[in-house]
């Protein structure tokens, strides 16, 4: 079901051609992309799809409508799949961050992976939001300190000093959590 009314400003004759459209070919779009996401993200980008169409349909050449609109679904979803692995492989650095800071106090030989992810999310939790941003530009996207003063108009000490204080934040806490462990 087509889930927006649709008002561009046109005639209604026009509307009305434009609202057919939509009715005619949403199921399909909405199949295409529950097939290859869970149902709420495919409700998303299927309505995407067709907020995109409704603003472009006027200046579309080609009146294949269902093509075009299964290619800008397709396109979407490279999109979001692309997203999620983005947000994967920043979640897979800072494990790999936290663990390379804390690897120099701690003994990780006898912790569970599943220990591990714990005392990860809980040092972390810690951060504040300044250091956290901070913590992102050099562990995660690993830009230089001279990147990271330029972003934040700081100085590149400043910056030093303070990946310094976040690294000795991090081993504190690390050393709190590892006491009760």
């Amino acid at each position: 079901m087509f889930l927006f009314s649709i008002h561009n400003g046109k005639n209604n004759s026009s509307n009305q051609e434009l609202n057919d459209i939509c009715e005619k070919y949403y199921s399909d779009i909405h199949h295409y992309c529950t097939t290859r996401l869970d149902i709420s993200y495919a409700e998303n980008i299927t309505n995407e799809v067709f907020l995109i169409f409704c603003k472009k349909w006027h200046t579309l050449e080609n009146k294949n409508y269902n093509v075009w609109l299964y290619k800008t679904a397709n396109n979407l979803l490279k999109n979001y799949y692309k997203k999620q692995k983005q947000k994967i492989e920043k979640e897979i650095y800072i494990d790999d961050s936290v663990v390379e800071i804390l690897s120099y106090e701690q003994d990780f030989d006898n912790i569970s992976e599943y220990e591990i992810e714990e005392y990860k999310n809980k040092i972390l939790g810690n951060l504040l939001e300044n250091d956290w941003q901070l913590f992102i530009m050099k562990y995660i996207d690993k830009l230089s300190s001279v990147e990271i003063s330029e972003k934040l108009s700081i100085s590149e000490n400043a910056v030093n000093q303070r990946v310094f204080r976040i690294r000795e934040k991090i081993k504190s806490e690390a050393s709190k959590i590892s006491n009760k462990i």
